[in-house]
Order: C-alpha cells, then sequence, then structure tokens
C-alpha cells in the first residue's frame, strides 16, 4: 500500500483564548492510499507557556455515511499551497461539514495497515507547517 496524493492544511486552528497558558495547534492532512480510501490525519499539539507539552494523531476515513443515510466525503480541491485564502476556505468548508460522531452510521477507525502508511508518509515527507499538495 502507498500514498497516490496528499495535501497538507497545516495549522488550521489554534485555542484556546490568548488569556490562558495553554495552546492548542491543530494540524490535518488528508491522503489518498492505493486501495482508494482516503485517510484524514489529525494533529494536536499542546502547549502550556510557550513549552512544548506532548502531542497525539487521530486517524479516520474521510468517507463517512449518516445514519440517515447521506454520505459526507472530503474531495482533493482546487486550491493550491501558496493560495492562502484558498487553502483556509477549502478545508473550513470540509471542517464545517463534519457531522458529531453519533450522527454516523458504523463508524470505524482505518485499519492498521493503512495507519502505518500514513504515518510512514507523514513522517518521512511532510512538513506540518508547510502547507502542500502532491
Amino acid at each position: 500500500m502507498k500514498v497516490i496524493r496528499h495535501k497538507n492544511y497545516g495549522c488550521a486552528m489554534t485555542g484556546p483564548d490568548e488569556d490562558s497558558v495553554w495552546e492548542n495547534k491543530f494540524y490535518w492532512s488528508f491522503y489518498e492510499l492505493s486501495n482508494g480510501e482516503i485517510i484524514t490525519l489529525h494533529c494536536t499539539e499542546n502547549w502550556k507557556n510557550n513549552k512544548f507539552i506532548d502531542s497525539g494523531f487521530d486517524y479516520n476515513y474521510a468517507k463517512q455515511e449518516l445514519i440517515n443515510g447521506k454520505i459526507i466525503n472530503y474531495t482533493f480541491g482546487e486550491a493550491m499551497p501558496e493560495d492562502e485564502e484558498g487553502m483556509s476556505k477549502e478545508f473550513f468548508e470540509w471542517f464545517e461539514s463534519q457531522p458529531p460522531h453519533h450522527k454516523i452510521e458504523n463508524y470505524k477507525l482505518p485499519n492498521d495497515e493503512e495507519i502505518s502508511c500514513v504515518k510512514e508518509f507523514y513522517d518521512t515527507h511532510i512538513e506540518k507547517n508547510i502547507k502542500s499538495y502532491e
């Protein structure tokens, strides 16, 4: 299995408000695999007083069927990495379309082989702060 193409949106969001000693940085990227699946990788970094504390990775299928039968899916858009506004618009259109987990029919996570493939590609080819599309 291999990554056919990917799109990295970089740090798409941060939080909480500026009065907190904590900062969370949220990174998103998408990977089309040779088996036809598109995997979403969401990385969260946790910082306290400007010091890195830890990070976590979540892997999900980009295509989900809702309990009402509607299909929600990510499609690779036309926005290119140098187009900050276009990349942001494209990402948030997808993000705002995401349903709560309880509305997903038969929610399941990517298998170990898919996760390993994406993780290896991410570790080797992705610079999390640099938007990319290949």
